[in-house]
């Protein structure tokens, strides 16, 4: 069994064992491409919201980072239009050490930290910086996308 097999059998399970409230992730019947959810910030912009992603595993996992995708629009200065996302934690800053869950956590933090300095939408940036219509934009992109539950 190959390395990028062997811990994702184990994260699957620990993932299982010790996820938290709202959070999920399992893979696919192919075990290198995972489905995921996690709820949106803590904080009122983000109030009952829901993320959905899909999670690519390489064969050099956990050497490499995963590429990670939203499935559904997000209004967010650092996620193109097709759902990528502009995160250190997916290139410069990635460890091996970091799993699942951190990928989960890093993702709920990019969405209450928006970073307009690295934009990968420069309209939801530029939003950001004006302040209101940014949060007008992604209410309404949470209410269109975002706020159902996957199990609903």
């Amino acid at each position: 069994m190959d390395l990028a097999t062997n811990r994702l059998l184990t994260e699957a399970e620990n993932f299982r064992t010790n996820r938290k409230f709202m959070f999920f992730a399992r893979p696919t019947v192919n075990l290198k491409v995972w489905e995921a959810g996690f709820p949106g910030p803590n904080i009122p912009l983000y109030k009952n919201s829901y993320y959905l992603i899909k999670i690519k595993f390489n064969n050099e996992y956990p050497f490499k980072p995963p590429k990670v995708t939203f499935k559904n629009k997000v209004y967010h200065p650092n996620v193109y239009s097709n759902g990528d996302i502009c995160l250190s934690l997916f290139n410069s800053d990635w460890k091996a050490s970091l799993n699942i869950s951190d990928i989960l956590n890093g993702l709920q933090q990019l969405l209450a930290t928006p970073n307009p300095n690295s934009p990968a939408n420069t309209s939801a940036a530029n939003a950001f910086k004006k302040g209101i219509t940014y949060e007008k934009f992604v209410r309404e992109n949470i209410i269109k996308y975002h706020s159902q539950l996957p199990w609903d």
